[in-house]
């Protein structure tokens, strides 16, 4: 006899939706995470008085209708988390203009249109092709054998006409100016990557989680959705043990038959599920000689995605100099630009920056008279090999001196200074190289390509950004859905 029915390694935002929907129907689940607490990417840490958020400062997806916002329905947990909707979103600086963006698509377009009118209609079709290649997306049930292309490319014309095209092609075809190529290029940088890189499923994934049902802050700490996650899931019968490593998957055969910790214990279940780094897993957690050649080959050929060098201010007095709480200062309009040096392991020097203002539309993150910023670039991980103080000091200089450009005498106001990197990243996520999202939303890496959630070995599964359809809040909380649906359908066949 199992111990349970379902381990899970790594209680990310993946993994506790997963775990969730399980122990909703009945199962016994176990959840196995090394840190201290859970939500992975979406925690957050406080010092001096002051509220940081990790990495995740707005969500899509979580106003009514939307894929977060169902997943809370599902688990009566609406009433325990009030989200705060941002319109507008964004507003992004180039150096000559500015753009406020509106998180709802029908005004976005509206927008756009009205400044370059003689491609309104192209304008139109782009996001109608994104939209429906994210509906068609949205369609494929668990069951569909990712391996095999031919299997759903009648039922899915979109997903097989644009499997191998990248989101600058699509805009090559249709959008003539320049700077409009930029502005609807603007969100691929989210995914870290420039439009002739990104796929177009991939680009679709962002901007239809964007745009479809708003975007919104968590009003207080953004750690407050995994929790409430994890309080359920325990409400419903089911474990978490924190600070627990796993050290191996041990088999029977070609199949899984539960985890052995670092201490050296061992639990059996009938699946087991993982939510960490996909080349943790195979090369780490697994025994030689029990994977495919062609899929090692494959695992071993697949890029990461970029990281981030983040910077979290808590400064003295508001910050009424910003419009709205999320902006992006560009000094080139050519994004390409960008990722020529960060392929190459550098940050150039006129990088585009985030600049962020937590407080301004959450007071709980920052005392009375004060405020929060978050200022931050893309980073590869190899730009540094031990990021070290002076590295950190030197790009925390250029933010901050970059940023004063908005916020007169930032300097002057800082009171509280915390830098994060890739390794930092690393260290928490256990995400290889800091990767943001997992494996890179490049064509080969998306959508039929993204490795399944089934594996070579049998009763293994995984879950999160390493698997389809990809990386952000809303696509690893997908992810969680699509493998418990997998899972349970095993389960209620008697396939253990």
């Amino acid at each position: 006899m199992a111990d349970v029915d379902v381990i899970i390694i790594g209680a990310g935002m993946a993994g506790l939706t997963c775990g969730c929907l399980l122990a909703q129907k009945g199962l016994k689940v176990l959840m196995i995470e090394r840190n201290q607490k859970v939500g992975g990417c979406c925690t957050s840490f406080e010092k001096e008085g002051f509220l940081f958020d990790l990495s995740v400062q707005s969500l899509g997806e979580c106003q009514k209708g939307g894929r977060i916002w169902r997943l809370l329905e599902k688990l009566n947990l609406l009433d325990e988390i009030r989200f705060i909707s941002l319109e507008p979103a964004r507003e992004y600086h180039f150096q000559d203009r500015k753009l406020i963006q509106s998180s709802f698509l029908e005004k976005h377009i509206e927008k756009l249109s009205s400044l370059f009118p003689k491609e309104g209609k192209e304008i139109e079709k782009i996001y109608r092709i994104l939209k429906e290649v994210f509906e068609e997306f949205s369609r494929i049930p668990s069951s569909v054998d990712w391996f095999d292309p031919s299997s759903f490319s009648s039922k899915y014309p979109l997903l097989s006409q644009y499997r191998e095209k990248t989101y600058g092609e699509l805009l090559d075809g249709l959008i003539s100016h320049p700077f409009l190529k930029t502005i609807l290029s603007i969100r691929s940088s989210y995914a870290l990557l420039p439009p002739q890189e990104i796929s177009v499923i991939g680009m679709a994934g962002i901007e239809m989680s964007y745009f479809n049902h708003g975007v919104s802050c968590i009003d207080g700490k953004v750690e407050q959705l995994p929790l409430q996650l994890a309080e359920a899931l325990r409400k419903m019968g089911g474990q978490i043990l924190t600070r627990k490593g796993v050290h191996q998957i041990p088999l029977r055969g070609k199949k899984a038959i539960g985890v052995k910790l670092k201490g050296g214990e061992e639990i059996t279940g009938k699946f087991v599920v993982s939510n960490m780094d996909a080349g943790s897993t195979f090369f780490n957690l697994i025994a030689e000689g029990h994977l495919p050649a062609g899929f090692l080959s494959k695992l071993r050929g697949m890029k990461p995605s970029l990281s981030y060098f983040i910077l979290y201010l808590g400064i003295e007095g508001g910050l009424d100099e910003l419009s709205v709480s999320n902006n992006e200062v560009f000094f080139e309009k050519d994004l390409q630009k960008e990722y020529r040096s960060l392929n190459e392991s550098r940050i150039p020097e006129k990088a585009p920056f985030y600049l962020l203002a937590p407080s301004k539309v959450n007071s709980s993150h920052a005392p009375i008279g004060k405020s929060t910023l978050c200022l931050s670039i893309k980073a590869p991980f190899h730009f540094s090999p031990d990021w070290d103080q002076r590295v950190k000091d030197e790009l925390s200089q250029d933010l901050i001196s970059k940023a004063s450009a908005f916020i007169p005498n930032l300097e002057k106001r800082i009171v509280v200074k915390v830098e994060t990197t890739p390794k930092t990243i690393e260290r928490w996520t256990h995400n290889r190289w800091g990767a943001a999202y997992g494996w890179a939303q490049i064509p080969r890496q998306s959508g039929i390509y993204r490795l399944s959630r089934t594996t070579p070995i049998s009763n293994l599964y995984l879950t999160g950004h390493w698997t389809s359809p990809g990386g952000g809040i809303a696509g690893v909380v997908a992810s969680g859905e699509l493998t418990a649906e997998a899972v349970w359908s095993r389960f209620t066949k008697g396939e253990q």
